[in-house]
């Protein structure tokens, strides 16, 4: 099994870890979570935002947000 140095990835915000803009983009998961959550997705994503930022895992809290914000717009 290949070994993932997590000091390559930088989040630019003080914390150095995998953040998810390297993993997927708000639009994937905004189809994700409605496909999870149904009509509850907006919440979902909304406490996802809320625990990245108690976390302090500020570019998490930025993804979740702007999977937040296309939610609402539907």
């Amino acid at each position: 099994m290949t070994k993932i140095d997590i000091e390559e990835f930088d989040t630019g915000v003080g914390n150095v870890g995998l953040a998810l803009w390297e993993l997927s983009n708000p639009q994937a998961a905004t189809e994700a979570a409605i496909a999870l959550y149904g009509s509850s997705a907006a919440t979902a994503a909304a406490w996802c935002a809320v625990s990245a930022r108690c976390d302090g895992r500020e570019a998490d809290y930025r993804f979740w947000l702007a999977v937040f914000a296309q939610l609402r717009q539907r």
